[in-house]
């Protein structure tokens, strides 16, 4: 099978031929139609990962994908060959990814893909569309409460945006000047261009009696984030996906701090395309670059400054 695959941490990865993997107990195995990348990705590539989870070389990036059910492994119902699915990996190690034409999967980390969306759209959700869910979950956000985002228009950002607009919150979301009409059209009520200033002091002057939650997708200004948690009102809620927080100081102020994770279920992909299905949410701005070119894929994700979701063509749609 043709995959992209690094020899080495910091390597540039090249595509090759890999045999095709065998699914284990538990597992499918995806003809991969699709392959959506996320930050995580970019940090398994540059050895950010290496003293966390086992590595397997040559290293195959990705970890979300939908496709086509092509073989089972043993103790997996509910799925035949044939079946188009979507979802993560879902394995405790990293090496053996999405960013091939075949791939394997665990039974528990995908779901059926519904005939109303395309693969592209599919690949685009687990990661960051659960990380969102979970996000969301954390900062129990309600009606009229006014949220932070920080990243409001990336993967995590795109679906978040919706998720708390959607509860009746006032979203602010921090982004680049250019992108403010995209975040809006997400559900942003008030935009910050990141860019023209200090961030924490415009939200200050713009809400002087205080903010309810700020949802961190970014963490890479500590002070940035110092200043916005600070101005969060007792009883409310910070949450950040880069494990930005320290949760014993935030917790001394009467504010709950939460370092959030996407992991992926079956039932956590069910919620939200139930969501996509409804016309609750909608799917990101999606960028697709092919095989081929996904040295350049990951260079575009490694930016920051991805509006939308990046996904990679493997395959042809049916």
């Amino acid at each position: 099978m043709k995959a992209f695959a690094l020899d080495g941490f910091g390597e540039g990865g090249s595509v090759r031929d890999l045999p095709v993997p065998e699914p284990e107990e538990g597992q499918l195995r995806l003809r991969v139609v699709a392959a959506g990348l996320n930050p995580f990705d970019v940090a398994v590539v540059k050895g950010y990962m290496k003293d966390h989870m086992e590595h397997r070389f040559p290293l195959i990036p990705g970890m979300d994908a939908s496709g086509t059910v092509d073989a089972l492994g043993g103790g997996v119902e509910g799925y035949a060959v044939g079946d188009e699915v979507f979802g993560s990996v879902g394995k405790r190690y990293l090496g053996e990814g999405t960013l091939a034409e075949f791939t394997t999967v665990s039974a528990g980390t995908v779901t059926h893909k519904p005939s109303s969306f395309d693969h592209t759209v599919a690949a685009a959700i687990p990661t960051a569309g659960v990380t969102a869910l979970n996000m969301a979950d954390a900062l129990a956000l309600s009606e009229r409460q006014t949220v932070v985002v920080v990243g409001a228009t990336g993967g995590v950002g795109s679906y978040f945006v919706q998720l708390a607009a959607r509860k009746g919150a006032r979203v602010i979301a921090v982004c680049r000047g250019e992108n403010a009409d995209y975040a809006r059209s997400l559900g942003a009520t008030d935009v910050i261009d990141y860019a023209a200033g200090d961030v924490a002091d415009e939200v200050r002057s713009r809400y002087p009696d205080g903010i309810d939650a700020v949802a961190d997708m970014h963490g890479d200004a500590e002070q940035q984030l110092a200043g916005l948690t600070e101005q969060v009102s007792s009883g409310g809620h910070v949450a950040s996906v880069v494990g930005a927080l320290d949760i014993e100081a935030l917790g001394a102020r009467g504010v709950e701090g939460t370092n959030v994770q996407g992991r992926v279920t079956t039932e956590s992909l069910e919620i939200l395309f139930g969501m996509l299905e409804a016309g609750e949410i909608v799917p990101p701005e999606i960028r697709t670059y092919p095989l081929a070119e996904v040295g350049e894929a990951l260079a575009a994700v490694g930016t920051s400054h991805v509006r939308g979701k990046i996904v990679v063509a493997l395959g042809e749609e049916l």
